[in-house]
């Protein structure tokens, strides 16, 4: 957008000065004051350039400025001021830049075709033995928002969901069914996911620990699993489906929409570790280990970390490790597509989705693997293990690389006055999630109590309007104020999720962005009449929050950019609540509808629908759903 597009002419001006000079171009930092008086846009070249000359700044900066200023410019630069403290000063050529950006808002943001990769994200990845908790929504919502964000930048965007079928979480679940007298059927009106972990598996952990002899069952039942046949395997089978049904129905509740399934039975079943194994041994990755604590294990030696890892013990079975790595070559094609597909079931809004099969498949299928990037969303618990997998597949291709990426995530914790309602008393502030000691809260259940006390909102402020438009409403905002609230943190810093206030409406929320969507659009909709903008109505918005808005608007695209380089949608959660603060400050700072000059009401009428379509865009970014009417 136009702001960008600024900085480019900027650029460009103040490198053809240093070229007209003579000077060396160094790398240019630009920067937005924030004091008035000092243009819209500063360079600091001078200041770079003053040692290198051994000359004051601002005599250097006086001298960029009269070539600058005499080669005429054009565009977007009205002028450029030498400042005393030695920066360069630019103004934007206000009317053509408002009429601009407004324009360009009201049409809104397509793709941005600044990228064109192929890329894998995989996120997710709950076990199918429960359902989701808080914890996995932030992985699910990091990493939904972050394909849309990859998509809007023009990359195309697959993205899958790891199954852990063959786990010791699973066995827990048939053991407890199988040998425990635990139905095999849930309660009438409970989701089959929410009683396989909140009865089956809380219970069989608590048996285990009581009972120790029963972990006997659990090893059974993990073989038997592992060797992917029998009358065990197959009960399983059907157990992961029921769960893994009514996990999907909650992601997709919440936005988000997969590509393709994995199963970690069909990746044994392929014998892709095996193979990959034999290559890692005769290019010398694997090495077997004489002597030490690890003798007779195969190990993967880095020399740069030093440390090694253990791929397979001294007793021939495979760590867990051993098992993403095959799955990561798989992503970033080193290794052949070992699987068969075929369509597991429709998505709401969104077509098939597909997964890994043992059967025939279908012969007509879209091409999974060998992405020209790979990224994981992974909590940060397993980073050592995540930069054990990328180091192996250096090595395998040869050349350091970034194809792999572990997008990591701090964990999500209950606060004090959380954990409390559930009965666990703790003198800490918070409590992390311990999903065998039933220490969390399902997604489910956050989900309702949002949307109850949404419904009740809504009704309060309609209720003249029909049952089934509030229950749209209170859905969208639900799911506006749970993405909203684990979006909005920086992905790096723990979570402390309190209860009480993530069901509040107002403030710091995904329903405040809702809620100013909806008065943008009452505004229009009250005017009667088709907003309209030219150069000369553009140029009459001049007011400080208007203009404050007006550039908020044209560096929306910076803010994509920005999400996508740091794979942080943190910066378009943010965009939008900035974009939403300004908005509503000039909605209180001007007349709109009740502007008497027709021109300026007109821009006006044109700059909120930019601002409506634009934050549309942003949410929709974010996995947010608006709605003209709240």
């Amino acid at each position: 957008m136009l702001f960008r597009v600024f900085e480019d002419e900027v650029r460009g001006a103040v490198n053809n000065a240093l070229k007209e000079k003579g000077y060396t171009e160094p790398e240019l930092e630009l920067l937005v004051p924030n004091k008035e008086g000092q243009g819209d846009l500063s360079c600091a070249v001078s200041l770079k350039l003053a040692r290198e000359l051994k000359r004051p700044p601002i005599s250097i900066a006086k001298e960029l400025e009269v070539s600058i200023s005499a080669s005429g410019g054009a565009g977007l630069i009205a002028s450029v001021v030498a400042h005393p403290s030695g920066y360069l000063n630019f103004t934007l050529n206000w009317p053509l830049f408002a009429l601009g950006t407004i324009s360009e808002a009201r049409a809104g943001v397509g793709s941005l075709g600044v990228e064109s990769r192929s890329i894998l994200i995989e996120h997710t990845n709950v076990n199918p033995n429960k359902s989701l908790h808080i914890g996995h929504a932030r992985n699910l919502v990091l990493g939904d928002s972050l394909a849309r964000i990859m998509r809007k930048l023009g990359n195309s965007v697959q993205v899958l969901n790891y199954i852990d079928d063959s786990g010791a979480q699973v066995a827990d679940v048939i053991v407890g069914m199988k040998f425990l007298g635990f139905s095999d059927e849930a309660p009438p009106g409970v989701k089959y996911d929410t009683y396989a972990g909140d009865t089956v598996y809380i219970n069989v952990n608590r048996r285990y620990e009581a009972e120790p002899a029963l972990k006997e069952k659990q090893r059974l039942v993990l073989q038997e699993i592992e060797r992917g046949e029998g009358e065990i395997s197959e009960y399983a089978h059907r157990i992961v489906s029921k769960i893994l049904a009514d996990q999907l129905r909650t992601c997709w509740r919440l936005g988000a929409r997969y590509d393709l399934l994995n199963w970690e039975s069909h990746i044994l079943k392929t014998g892709m570790w095996g193979r990959l194994f034999e290559d890692l041994k005769r290019k010398g990755i694997a090495v077997y280990e004489t002597e030490g604590e690890n003798a007779g294990c195969w190990v993967i030696k880095d020399d740069e970390l030093r440390e090694e890892k253990v791929l397979v013990r001294s007793d021939g079975t495979a760590v867990y490790v051993s098992k993403d790595i095959p799955y990561a070559a798989w992503k970033i094609g080193l290794i052949e597509d070992p699987f068969r597909y075929e369509v597991y079931s429709k998505q709401p809004g969104a077509g098939d989705l597909w997964t890994t099969t043992t059967g025939m498949g279908e012969s007509e299928h879209p091409r999974f693997g060998g992405a020209d990037l790979a990224i994981s969303v992974i909590d940060t618990r397993q980073s050592r293990l995540q930069k054990i997998v990328s180091r192996v597949l250096e090595r395998m291709e040869g050349r350091e690389s970034e194809r792999y990426l572990h997008r990591g995530y701090e964990v999500v914790a209950l606060s004090k006055k959380s954990a409390e309602s559930l009965g666990i008393e703790t003198e800490k502030e918070f409590v992390h999630m311990q999903g065998r000691k039933g220490v969390y809260i399902n997604v489910d259940t956050v989900l309702d109590a949002l949307r109850a006390k949404a419904t009740a909102e809504t009704k309060k402020r309609s209720p003249q309007d029909p049952e089934s438009w509030v229950e749209e409403v209170a859905e969208k905002l639900a799911i506006a104020a749970f993405r909203f609230e684990l979006l909005k943190q920086d992905p790096d810093k723990m979570i402390a999720f309190d209860i009480e206030s993530s069901l509040e409406l107002q403030g710091e929320t995904g329903p405040y962005l809702l809620y100013s969507y909806a008065r943008a659009k009452r505004i229009i909709s009250k005017a009667g009449a088709a907003p309209s903008i030219d150069e000369a109505s553009a140029a009459k918005l001049t007011n400080p929050k208007e203009v404050e808005l007006i550039k908020r608007l044209s560096m929306f695209d910076k803010a994509i950019m920005e999400a996508g380089e740091y794979l942080n949608p943190k910066e378009v959660a943010r965009y939008s609540h900035g974009l939403c603060a300004l908005f509503n400050e000039f909605y209180e700072a001007v007349q709109v509808n009740s502007e008497p000059d027709p021109l300026l009401k007109a821009a006006r009428l044109a700059l909120v629908e930019g601002f409506a379509t634009t934050l549309k865009d942003a949410l929709e970014l974010t996995g947010i759903q608006t709605s003209e009417k709240i």
